[in-house]
């Protein structure tokens, strides 16, 4: 059961690893769902100002840097949800 987590500038993600168990990919399916909370609250501050048009360039760069991350995590997220389903998969072949 390996998950690294990659805490650095660009992603504070759980990556998978090729020997991932289902418990573990469950973890990294978990982890990845959301952004940090502090992070996750900041990103959807600097959405509502987007969206309302009232955001600076300086919050709009940090926004952008945010949602760099999240799209991280979900790409992720999805690549232990598919190593999950071929999991499944072969378990329910017979």
């Amino acid at each position: 059961m390996k998950h690294t987590n990659t805490q650095n500038h660009n992603s504070a993600c759980t990556s998978i690893q090729s020997t991932d168990t289902e418990d573990s990919l469950l973890a990294i399916i978990q982890e990845n769902s959301r952004l940090p909370e502090k992070d996750q609250t900041r990103y959807q501050q600097l959405w509502r100002k987007c969206e309302n048009e009232t955001i600076s360039d300086d919050e709009l760069t940090e926004y952008q840097m945010l949602s760099h991350q999240l799209e991280t995590c979900n790409l992720k997220r999805i690549e232990a949800l598919m190593a999950l389903a071929q999991i499944k998969g072969k378990r329910y072949k017979k």
